[in-house]
């Protein structure tokens, strides 16, 4: 695609010199920037630039063409339809819709020792996926629903100069579902309303007395590709795992890392997930079905057209039917769309091949969440530690396969600029952050899809859980229950 918009940029930019300056300059021009290959400032430059006012360059060359120029009035409501449309439906979604709502912060507080699976976590994340909803044309467009995922929550887990507090941030219409989803597999938790954590720190955060960093963390590959989950760590298998010597936990670690954290810092790491099915993300399961297809070599389907018929019989006329086989053994046949499957091929897969097509198919068949994941650091800079900042990416690392997928930060979002006004925009993006961090918003806000993957009820459970077992040094800094509560026996003497 690259080359050949590479050959049509140079065609028009020679038939741009050769035609008189007067004639079709203004179409050629804006055609060979449109096709010219991406440069590393053209993103920026897209979104500074074209992305607002694209309208206003386009009315600019109306203007300047003499034959157009009688025509702006039919041009300008044309292009300042698709603006107004933005304008409304911001207005409608979230001056409107979206300030009538009414969030609340929860604090979990769990045992010392969770003896329940992981899968229990996996079915909590299940039972609140069917909170996603899907806005008809009215609620769209009269009431500001939103179209794609309109109720989210944010599963949470901060360090507060090193006291460890697992929060869940949720509307508050449906704090009674998340309170029964957790109470429902974890009945000796406590869960309390609680202060927004992210008001111990100025508003204002980076200011001369505070400073921050973060990241925001994509799949390196498709999101039809699934993460190592916690089935890879250890067996799921109940109280049973209360005998076992050696278990691996990786949420361990990065508690451990937050434990540490002294007086004036905070690390906060959130996962913000937006229940979505077939109707709003029907791309993703596509493109796993392709991957599965190319896997197991099944013949692609091809959509037929006229004119790929005509190409077809065109071809078989002048070259004669297709040659299958090398050799002696080698057998004319009739070129054909389709071949239907057969065992050989597979057998011929490979068990690589093999586990990523059962991965691939088990993400699929499962509920799943558009999630941003966001790990942020603030602190004053007279306690700044510059490898704190950084406390996410040890534990990203715990779920990378080579023949699967993994977490990136991107580089696109985080406070760290390596060119051209690196002070200002720094400050910019880490203001940003801080103003996402604290609505928990996804990067790119009001795009919520970008920068966001598509993990699974598996994968949000492995990511955000409540430890087997507190210990080391996160045993006294973790807020938790120390032993059950129990109520009085039921044959207790009653005085009358």
């Amino acid at each position: 695609m690259k080359g050949s918009s590479h050959t049509f940029r140079w065609i028009i930019l020679v038939l741009t010199l050769l035609l008189p300056p007067y004639l079709f300059w203004w179409v050629l021009v804006p055609l060979a920037i449109v096709l010219i290959p991406d440069p590393f400032w053209w993103e920026e430059v897209k979104k500074i630039v074209w992305d607002p006012f694209w309208w206003v360059i386009l009315l600019i060359i109306i203007l300047w063409v003499p034959f157009l120029r009688v025509w702006w009035w039919a041009f300008l409501p044309l292009m300042l339809m698709e603006q107004l449309k933005v304008l409304y439906l911001w207005w409608l979604n979230w001056d409107f819709d979206y300030a009538k709502h009414k969030w609340v912060l929860l604090e979990v507080i769990p045992l010392e020792a969770m003896l329940m699976p992981l899968k229990a976590m996996e079915d909590v994340f299940a039972a609140i996926w069917p909170l996603m909803d899907v806005g008809n044309f009215r609620e769209r467009w009269c009431d500001g629903e939103l179209g794609n995922g309109p109720f989210w929550c944010s599963w949470e887990i901060a360090s507060i100069e090193g006291n460890i507090h697992y929060y869940v941030r949720v509307l508050q219409q449906h704090r009674t579902s998340l309170e029964s989803a957790l109470y429902g597999h974890y009945p000796d938790i406590e869960i309390h309303e609680a202060t927004d954590y992210v008001k111990l720190v100025p508003p204002t955060v980076p200011n001369e007395e505070w400073d921050m960093y973060g990241e925001d963390w994509d799949f390196f590959k498709e999101d039809a590709y699934p993460m190592r989950t916690y089935e890879k760590f250890f067996e799921p298998q109940g109280e049973r795992i209360a005998a076992e010597e050696k278990r691996l936990d990786p949420i361990i670690s990065l508690l451990e890392a937050m434990s540490k954290l002294g007086p004036g810092e905070h690390y906060w790491v959130q996962f913000t997930t937006v229940p979505v099915g077939d109707y709003d993300e029907p791309d993703w399961k596509k493109e796993g079905i392709k991957i599965v297809n190319k896997l197991a070599k099944r013949p692609e389907k091809k959509e037929s057209t006229l004119m790929k018929d005509l190409a077809s019989v065109a071809r078989e006329l002048a070259m004669g039917p297709e040659k299958e086989g090398e050799g002696e053994s080698a057998s004319y046949s009739w070129a054909s769309e389709e071949d239907e499957e057969t065992g050989e091929r597979q057998i011929s897969l490979t068990p690589g091949e093999r586990e990523i097509i059962t991965e691939i198919e088990n993400k699929m068949k499962k509920p799943v969440f558009r999630t941003n994941i966001r790990g942020v650091y603030v602190a004053k800079r007279e306690h700044w530690r510059a490898a704190n900042r950084v406390i996410t990416r040890t534990y990203m690392g715990h779920f990378i396969t080579a023949n699967m997928n993994e977490f990136r930060f991107q580089g696109s979002t985080r406070p760290r600029v390596h060119y051209f006004w690196r002070n200002r925009r720094v400050f910019l993006r880490a203001r940003k952050m801080f103003r996402m961090t604290a609505l928990r918003f996804p990067p790119l806000f009001p795009n919520r899809h970008d920068l966001c993957p598509i993990l699974s009820t598996e994968e949000m459970a492995t990511l955000w859980h409540f430890p087997l077992r507190v210990s080391g040094m996160v045993a006294p800094t973790m807020v938790k229950i120390e032993s059950k509560k129990a109520g009085p026996p039921a044959n207790l003497p009653v005085e009358e």
